[in-house]
């Protein structure tokens, strides 16, 4: 009997304490990343403005298919991470992977335009424009990328390291994606190297800093 009694007190203890947790919603955690998405690219067009010639209802292709490439890179960096924060055996987590490799088409092409083209793909005016995309689509960013640590510091995912990686490249898709809407350039070298830059970046700020701030 004394020793039932111990027992029964020590579990007692341990659960004395506990407090219930409200399981992770997939739903809720991808509609507040999109969230995030849509507030950044409200404030870059608040900031900004929308591109002019979109307005006017002229639209070139060039521009188009880039935007919506990074626009789909971001949603399926989301959607990746969020089911990340919660493991499940058996469950998938390449899917990101053929929407990286389409995008990733797109620096590969403005690498070999660049080459082709010479010294004449590198103006003083095209490399200011290159790096102010690549600090505001940086910036229009963090948002997302906050709001994605912060959902992967509720769950419990089993590969820190990759999650950080696919989180700071949702993030800077989606940064870039904003900071498209007004960015005037269609130029394949452009687009290729310094919006691609920002996902790059980014998906290396995350490999280095989400693995730190998510344990369990």
């Amino acid at each position: 009997m004394t020793m039932q009694r111990t027992s029964d007190a020590l579990i007692a203890e341990l659960v004395g304490e506990l407090r219930p947790v409200r399981p992770l919603r997939l739903a809720e955690g991808i509609a507040l990343a999109l969230a995030a998405a849509a507030v950044s690219a409200a404030a870059v067009i608040g900031l900004f403005g929308m591109r002019a010639d979109w307005l006017a209802g002229r639209v070139d292709p060039m521009g188009l298919v880039a935007t919506g490439m990074f626009l789909g890179l971001a949603l399926a960096g989301i959607v990746t991470v969020v089911i990340m924060s919660r493991p499940q055996v058996g469950s998938d987590h390449g899917g990101w992977r053929w929407a990286a490799g389409m995008a990733g088409l797109l620096p590969v092409a403005g690498a070999l335009v660049a080459l082709i083209r010479g010294r004449d793909a590198f103006s003083a005016e095209a490399m200011e424009h290159g790096i102010e995309c690549l600090a505001v689509g940086s910036a229009a960013s963090l948002l997302v990328f906050a709001m994605l640590v912060m959902w992967l510091r509720r769950g419990a995912p089993t590969s820190p390291e990759r999650a950080g990686l696919v989180a700071g490249m949702a993030a800077g898709a989606s940064g870039i994606f904003a900071f498209s809407l007004h960015c005037p350039i269609d130029d394949i070298i452009h687009i290729g190297l310094s919006h691609s830059a920002v996902v790059a970046a980014m998906a290396l700020a995350g490999r280095v800093l989400v693995p730190r701030l998510v344990r369990w």
